[in-house]
């Protein structure tokens, strides 16, 4: 998998880590992490900027990110070989903690929502309520391929004939909403909201008031990655958190950090 090296002086700002008491400059540990999104992106993602931040709280480390566009499913299978060394932005699944491991701090808090088009009366608030709606056959809930979502809603019990799971990317499943391919489709917030400004697609979709669900996100670490790397890790994560950062930047972004 090609990777590009984004020194952290480049587009979002940062430092390189600063010379040793010596005058020897400190060695620079790569991390490589993969892209969740474009990379001409006018502005970091509510990820991007915590790892930034990671970044200045842990001297000696760069971020290498993933030229390729990866879905969290493919992200996990590169960790898990040691292809790639962190991420950020997983919820807890049986299936990941198998192969990855978690931060011991959660990053930030996500609302788990639904959309539907601007003119569908759907009033859903619970998974029992959607899996209701789903139940007559007649309808299908998109969701993203390698998503969390997928098993969220298999322990909902909703059944594979009720989900469809081939598109990758959020904008893809929209338009596949707007077009009658489906009647929900479920994700996250803060994320649903920007994709929907961001494509002019205001009008067309609507996200439905009530939260399915509320759950934390987590870093998480390839089990290759030094685990004294992942120690400075982790000990950066909680100078964020006790300083107010995660809480800025979650908030930047409409969302809320862990515990809030």
């Amino acid at each position: 998998m090609a990777l590009l090296t984004v020194a952290l002086l480049g587009a979002w700002g940062g430092a390189d880590a600063s010379p040793a008491p010596s005058g020897v400059p400190t060695p620079v540990l790569e991390l490589r992490i993969p892209r969740h999104g474009p990379s001409d992106a006018k502005a970091p993602s509510m990820c991007e900027e915590i790892l930034l931040a990671l970044t200045r709280q842990v001297a000696g480390v760069r971020l290498v990110w993933s030229t390729d566009w990866l879905t969290h499913d493919r992200a996990v299978q590169e960790l898990a070989a040691g292809r790639l060394d962190t991420d950020c932005g997983y919820y807890r699944t049986a299936e990941r903690e198998a192969r990855i491991l978690y931060s011991h701090r959660a990053v930030i808090r996500m609302e788990t929502v639904l959309a539907v088009r601007a003119d569908d009366p759907a009033d859903i608030a619970t998974f029992d309520e959607l899996r209701a709606a789903l139940a007559d056959g007649h309808d299908t809930i998109l969701v993203n391929a390698g998503s969390a979502f997928l098993e969220r809603l298999h322990r909902a019990g909703i059944e594979d004939h009720s989900i469809d799971a081939w598109a990758a990317h959020s904008d893809t499943n929209l338009r596949k909403l707007m077009n009658g391919r489906g009647r929900f489709f479920i994700f996250r917030n803060p994320g649903l909201t920007e994709v929907i400004q961001s494509n002019g697609w205001d009008g067309r979709i609507r996200i439905l008031p009530h939260s399915l669900a509320v759950e934390d996100q987590y870093m998480v670490f390839s089990r290759h990655l030094d685990p004294e790397v992942r120690e400075r890790l982790e000990a950066g994560l909680d100078r964020l958190a006790a300083d107010g950062t995660l809480e800025r930047i979650a908030r930047r972004h409409t969302g809320r950090a862990p515990g809030l």
